[in-house]
């Protein structure tokens, strides 16, 4: 059968029928080419995911007897951008742990250089960084005249954290 309509496209996933996969390969393999192009992913893994995203979705049409009534296309696209997002969450994810992964030394030498400010640094840091109180609440704390000054202090502060801590790592400045 060169052309299948929804009804049948369904109905030949439950059943199992082979033919039906090169049709929808066929059919919709070039436009979700085309769309995940668009969404910047790779011409060399755009085959991939959409196999991936086809068996899924094969997978998904099998066991839960979806009714023949539904939109087939639609239903490939919707998976397509659902598979997406959550590969990019992913990715955010590992971006994201990898960039705060540290060793016991490096764990170390922060903690000491945050134990060689002097007390009220330490403290205003720690009331904006582990008790997470707004500039407002750290104005009225520390006795800042307004909000902003206690934002820049705060500021001020990290940064010179930051300094020491790039000295002591021997990290490059940025």
């Amino acid at each position: 059968m060169s052309r299948y309509t929804n009804p049948e496209i369904i109905s030949d996933i439950q059943n199992g029928k082979e033919e039906v996969l090169f049709y929808i390969s066929r059919k919709f393999f070039q436009p979700a080419r085309r769309w995940l192009r668009r969404k910047g992913v790779p011409d060399d893994k755009t085959p991939q995911i959409f196999v991936t995203v086809l068996l899924q979705l094969f997978r998904e049409i099998q066991q839960q007897h979806l009714s023949i009534h539904v939109d087939f296309e639609s239903y490939l696209f919707n998976s397509l951008e659902e598979f997406f997002k959550q590969e990019k969450s992913k990715k955010k994810n590992q971006r994201y742990q990898q960039d705060f992964q540290f060793s016991d030394q490096q764990k170390k030498a922060v903690s000491m250089c945050v134990a060689i400010q002097d007390e009220d640094i330490r403290k205003l840091l720690f009331s904006r960084y582990a008790e997470r109180l707004s500039f407002e609440q750290i104005a009225v704390r520390f006795n800042f005249s307004n909000p902003v000054i206690a934002q820049f202090e705060i500021n001020k502060a990290m940064n010179r954290l930051e300094d020491i801590v790039r000295i002591q790592l021997n990290l490059d400045q940025k």
